[in-house]
């Protein structure tokens, strides 16, 4: 047994993981590859009666785990990119279905993302002064869209004064 072959063989593991923490477009990956595989032919030696077919499978092994981590590093990668799709910044935005009515004081129940949530009424710094002895209400039943999330309750708007208009582009 040959120990340069083990330490190349855990090098390549070092490696492996390095490419899991660092970002750097895989050059890790073909260190470890490289290095897995050295290790191996180092470990086992080349003169064996068998050494063809363990080349040929050493190789394969090493190809399809160096596709495995680059495609995985660079999923991992575009992931950090997208926009927040679960918790409550995924839910800016979205629509949901008044189930108890929305006013300031008691706060309401909307359905949102298969979930109830308490809600309030979003109201306009410039509205805010004028509507002190009117309370704002959202029905049962109204379509509101999520526009933050404030002492855990979600601030909401009714759909029709978001401004939301679908028009066919054609």
């Amino acid at each position: 047994m040959s120990w340069v072959g083990i330490a190349l063989i855990l090098v390549a593991f070092v490696f492996f993981a390095v490419d899991l923490v660092v970002t750097n477009h895989g050059l890790p990956t073909v260190a470890a590859v490289v290095a897995f595989v050295l290790g191996a032919l180092t470990l086992f030696g080349v003169t064996a009666a068998y050494s063809g077919a363990m080349l040929v499978v050493l190789v394969a092994l090493a190809v399809l785990v160096g596709v495995v981590f680059a495609v995985g590093s660079g999923e991992a990668l575009a992931a950090r990119e997208r926009p927040a799709m679960t918790g409550t910044e995924g839910m800016l935005g979205e629509v949901g279905d008044v189930v108890e009515t929305v006013g300031i004081e008691p706060p309401g129940w909307v359905f949102v993302h298969g979930e109830r949530w308490r809600a309030v009424p979003a109201v306009a710094p410039e509205d805010a002064y004028e509507q002190e002895d009117q309370e704002r209400v959202i029905g049962v039943g109204e379509k509101v869209q999520i526009i933050g999330v404030r002492d855990g309750k979600v601030v909401v708007l009714p759909v029709e004064a978001a401004g939301f208009e679908h028009t066919p582009e054609g």
